[in-house]
């Protein structure tokens, strides 16, 4: 049993859940890769490789490596929430009818079906003229664990997605978290897939657990202003004072999330993408005073850094990119911001970002390939920062990078 606890981003990890991606990846065309999101067609033997590093490297370094589909699998071992599952997905698509033919379907094989998709059946005019393949969509964005579901201390928030593409993703992880064994939680402080208003919606890019009085969240694309008010009202119901900081995004396709460009890196240093956090053209943000479900009072800041000085937070700002102006364009697109801590000082991120990880050299840390942990030639040492590269060109081709991969479900205490 894994109990949630997760109360920064970078404490020592102990559980975290992934998806190695599958065929979904392939489920799509270049028509038909813009209703999953995706810009471009993926190379799944490509990206698989790359998946690998990453899941090679966080079995070294976590107690437990949880595979999205296995845990679905488990729970749909269970006709009761094999059914309940059944009928969100099957209504939410408006195909009823085929709740009784994949109630049929084993647990794994079904668990698979829903990554995959489940076709249309063309036997009538309007299925026939329909440009969809699918009556069930696949989940190609599905690789990205963190973007559905957010662990936020002894709790999970169910995301509440921005598109109508990614809502079984939501709703698949929500039977994970209400009825698996090894994820032990007190319930949801928000369940996204209850939503009544299309005006809420918030995703795990943009929610960043910093302390257990702190939160830092991205006004963005994904995640809108009258979400955020639900989310912290509900959270600090039961504490005397919760803070959280806004960070006000461009609502573009390259800042979809916080965390494309802004990242937690260990108790004094993060990762930014400088024309948005540190520079002259920085993103306001706001600071959100609340108690007792209340927003008891909201000050405006001209940055993000400036906010979280407010909480002693004097931070050394690791610019993605560099110093050069064009490659901090050109990483940033690639995910050069979007690190994921697996200890504190010890991270994971795209080695293709090169001016991204000779700016981390400079800033003190060991850059180590991800295939040489692997392979049990070295280890980040405790004490001394280091930066795992890993490759990850195709893969950041889907849009994010090692933290929108990976959902920490429990991490260690920090001592800032």
């Amino acid at each position: 049993m894994s109990k949630i606890s997760n109360y920064s981003e970078i404490g020592k990890l102990n559980t975290v859940i992934i998806h190695e991606p599958g065929p979904e990846m392939e489920n799509m065309t270049p028509e038909t890769a813009e209703e999953v999101l995706y810009d471009d067609i993926l190379t799944l033997d490509l990206a698989l490789k790359e998946h690998r590093q990453l899941s090679g490297v966080l079995n070294k370094v976590a107690d437990n490596v949880l595979e999205f589909s296995g845990l679905l699998t488990d729970v749909l071992k269970d006709e009761r929430v094999k059914l309940d599952v059944l009928q969100d997905v099957c209504g939410l698509y408006g195909h009823n009818e085929l709740v009784d033919d994949l109630m049929s379907l084993p647990a794994d094989v079904l668990s698979r079906q829903f990554f995959e998709g489940t076709l249309l059946d063309k036997n009538t005019l309007e299925r026939y003229l329909s440009p969809s393949r699918h009556a069930i969509p696949p989940l190609p964005n599905a690789f990205f664990t963190r973007d559905a579901v957010m662990c936020v201390y002894d709790k999970a928030v169910i995301g509440s997605m921005a598109h109508r593409v990614r809502l079984t993703e939501a709703l698949l992880l929500k039977a994970m978290f209400n009825n698996h064994e090894k994820l032990s939680g007190q319930g949801f402080h928000f369940d996204g897939t209850k939503r009544k208003s299309e005006e809420v919606t918030i995703e795990g890019g943009d929610l960043l657990v910093i302390r257990d009085d702190l939160l830092v969240i991205g006004f963005s694309e994904r995640t809108s202003a009258r979400a955020i008010d639900r989310i912290v009202t509900t959270m600090s119901q039961d504490m005397e004072k919760l803070d959280v900081v806004v960070v006000d995004l461009p609502k573009i396709r390259a800042t979809i999330h916080l965390d494309m460009i802004f990242t937690m890196l260990d108790t004094d240093t993060v990762m930014n993408f400088a024309p948005l956090i540190t520079g002259a053209g920085k993103c306001k943000a706001f600071h959100m005073h609340c108690s007792k479900g209340k927003i008891t009072k909201i000050d405006e800041y001209s940055g993000l850094p400036k906010a979280l000085r407010q909480f002693g937070l004097d931070l050394n700002y690791v610019s993605c990119g560099g110093d050069n102006a064009f490659a901090q364009e050109r990483e940033q697109w690639t995910s050069g911001a979007n690190f994921f801590t697996f200890a504190p000082g010890h991270i994971i991120g795209y080695k293709h970002n090169h001016n991204t990880m000779e700016a981390l050299n400079q800033a003190g840390f060991e850059i180590i390939d991800a295939k040489d942990i692997i392979a049990g030639n070295v280890m980040p040492q405790a004490g001394k920062k280091a930066a795992v590269a890993m490759d990850g060109s195709e893969l950041s081709r889907g849009g994010g990078g090692c933290r929108c991969m990976t959902m920490p479900i429990h991490r260690e205490a920090v001592n800032w």
